[in-house]
């Protein structure tokens, strides 16, 4: 007998949302995804104490990439390749990060239709804030383990990541 995983049986399905929340399935990766919601939730708790409530996650991600680039010339393609992200999404990215004044987009001379992204001051101090956070996040789980645990959980999940990869 084969199992379709797209159709349940009646009995099966109804088993699954009768469970309490608390009760759901012991799988890999939903276990994951909750844990990474929680995660997220901690570190938006701790960016909110440190004043950079109004950044999203991606935009942290392209604020730090800016950030570490700072020696060299950025462009949109270079934001589109780095995140695996489409023209169109980080346009309204950009649109927005530049509206909260964390980047500038300035033209090159040699080409007017190119623009250089620019972090601004506004979006160094959003960069070194939202670090804070994630440190503070990383020390607030790192406490919830032992050492050999916050080891060992390391290494699992660079096997995981290396492995789907």
């Amino acid at each position: 007998m084969s199992i379709n995983p797209t159709h349940l049986s009646p009995d099966v399905e109804q088993a699954l949302l009768s469970r309490p929340v608390k009760d759901l399935p012991q799988v890999i990766p939903a276990q994951m995804r909750r844990v990474n919601n929680l995660i997220s939730r901690r570190v938006n708790y701790y960016s909110r104490l440190n004043g950079v409530e109004d950044v999203t996650a991606m935009h942290g991600w392209i604020l730090a990439y800016l950030y570490n680039c700072r020696d060299r010339e950025v462009f949109q393609r270079d934001i589109e390749r780095a995140f695996s992200i489409t023209r169109s999404t980080v346009t309204n990215i950009l649109q927005l990060m530049e509206k909260k004044g964390y980047i500038r987009r300035m033209s090159v001379p040699q080409d007017a239709r190119l623009k250089r992204l620019v972090l601004t001051d506004a979006g160094a101090l959003a960069h070194q804030q939202i670090m804070l956070s994630l440190r503070q996040t990383d020390q607030y789980i790192s406490g919830l383990l032992t050492e050999e645990e916050n080891a060992e959980l390391l290494r699992l999940l660079n096997k995981l990541r290396a492995g789907l990869e």
